[in-house]
């Protein structure tokens, strides 16, 4: 599957939104007004969910594309499903994963001011299993679309696309952005231990965007006006911190968590 250039825009999504109801209401779906055909096509086109959730209910507000193709399920299995029971049908590993990648991503969340909580993102990935009985490695993108009174997440925004291409075998990683430091997770799933990734440099990311345009050393070498050998150890330096030894696994990572 190709990779998509699909970027949530939560202000382009308030546009359809209506956040002076009652939360009541909500639950019988009138809260949400967004009935934009072009969208769901666009969604569908590039096999790409998205869906309104809130931390606080077993309900989703909101499913558009069609998540059959993309996670195994259904929109009308995942209407009725709910959130929790979603998180049930996860390959055991990844359910253990995913929980410990979301004490970081709630401990971030408060370490960004309010006035920045709109620049939160959360990009993880997970393997599912469909309601075809195959197994499918899963990427959510997180961002916030309404806070309450309090500032506390009320609803969160989520793209969700299928990554079955990258194969990271006993791997699960988190990239955390919308503070003033970033922060890249992975954890082993043999062991449960996280770690805290090295992020790339400015230099490192612009030679991973130009190799994952398919340019080779030399090319970059030569674009960037720097010496071919320079060009050799930032590849090197890409692999160790992000503790991979395949190059094109490593531009199929960064790509799927934004980061080039």
């Amino acid at each position: 599957m190709k990779s998509t250039t699909f970027t949530l825009n939560t202000t382009q999504i308030n546009s359809f939104w209506q956040p002076t109801l009652e939360s009541s209401e909500a639950s019988k779906g009138s809260y949400f007004n967004l009935n934009n055909a072009l969208l769901n096509e666009v969604l569908k086109i590039q096999q790409l969910g998205l869906v309104i959730w809130s931390p606080d209910s077993n309900e989703y507000g909101l499913l558009l594309g069609e998540l059959q193709k993309v996670c195994g399920w259904s929109n009308e299995l995942l209407k009725k499903m709910g959130p929790e029971n979603f998180l049930s049908h996860l390959v055991s590993s990844s359910f253990t994963g995913l929980c410990l990648l979301m004490k970081h991503m709630n401990t971030y969340l408060t370490s960004i001011p309010e006035n920045q909580l709109h620049d939160f993102r959360a990009i993880y990935d997970y393997e599912l299993v469909g309601n075809d009985g195959h197994i499918r490695r899963i990427c959510q993108e997180n961002s916030i679309l309404t806070l309450d009174k309090n500032s506390k997440v009320q609803y969160f925004l989520s793209c969700i696309s299928n990554i079955s291409n990258v194969k990271r075998d006993g791997k699960q990683h988190l990239f955390l952005t919308g503070s003033s430091k970033e922060m890249l997770i992975e954890i082993d799933q043999l062991t449960n231990v996280c770690t805290e990734l090295q992020l790339l440099t400015t230099r490192e990311l612009e030679i991973a965007r130009f190799m994952g345009k398919g340019l080779q050393s030399e090319e970059i070498s030569e674009l960037l006006n720097i010496a071919l050998t320079t060009v050799y150890k930032h590849r090197q330096n890409i692999l160790q911190k992000l503790k991979m030894q395949d190059t094109s696994e490593a531009l199929h990572l960064l790509k799927t968590l934004k980061m080039i």
